[in-house]
């Protein structure tokens, strides 16, 4: 037997000797992989039915409101979805949008009802923007000092315009328009040119002293 071909049937042996120690656990071990790879995709598959399924549902409540359907159906189908899709966004999302729906009829105290009984949110954007909602129901009810408490802890910069824009409107209804002042002017540098709401901001700057920087000026 030449010295290559020993060598190569020696390497062999090692191998087979191990395998025979050890081939329980490497078969073992593959399974296991296996199994794993094949739970994850079966929970993968599970999370988008249910995805689409919630999706569904939405759509439901959104046609349900649309329709001026009977409140008492529209409050069901927006707890089911709760129920069974609570980790899911269209759980916050219906119950934000039947929270506008009631702002829309009139009810402004059931609205901020409805979004604090709300369980946290499964994504921390619809979180805040629950939040932003609810302060703003409050300076509606005429609780500005309450509106300032429920979005003290939002300065993601995603949000901070809306929430100067809240601040300021809180510290105006407290009479506190030097405060307002600031806190409109901040809301302006952080909202796009473009933005439809972007008058209306500058007329409450004007209106607590302040004044709107010209195309000129934001140019300079």
């Amino acid at each position: 037997m030449a010295i290559d071909d020993q060598e190569e049937y020696e390497q062999g042996e090692r191998v087979r000797n191990w395998l025979r120690n050890n081939g329980g656990s490497v078969i073992g071990g593959i399974a296991v992989g296996l199994s794993l790879i094949a739970g994850w995709n079966w929970w993968q598959h599970k999370q988008q039915l249910a995805g689409e399924k919630a999706s569904d549902a939405y759509v439901e409540v959104a046609k349900a409101i649309d329709a001026g359907g009977d409140e008492k159906r529209i409050a069901v189908l927006v707890k089911g979805i709760g129920a069974n899709y609570p980790k899911t966004p269209y759980a916050t999302l219906s119950v934000l949008r039947l929270a506008a729906h009631q702002v829309d009829v009139g009810d402004a105290k059931g609205a901020l009802a409805t979004l604090e009984a709300m369980p946290a949110p499964s994504e921390a954007a619809l979180a805040t923007l629950a939040r932003l909602r609810e302060g703003r129901l409050l300076l509606v009810l005429g609780h500005p000092a309450d509106a300032l408490k429920r979005i003290d802890a939002i300065h993601d910069d995603a949000w901070v315009s809306v929430a100067d824009e809240i601040r300021g409107d809180a510290e105006h209804a407290l009479g506190h328009d030097d405060v307002a002042r600031t806190h409109y002017a901040n809301a302006l540098l952080k909202l796009p040119e473009e933005a439809p709401n972007r008058q209306l901001l500058e007329m409450k700057l004007t209106e607590v002293g302040g004044q709107a920087a010209k195309p000129e000026d934001k140019k300079a």
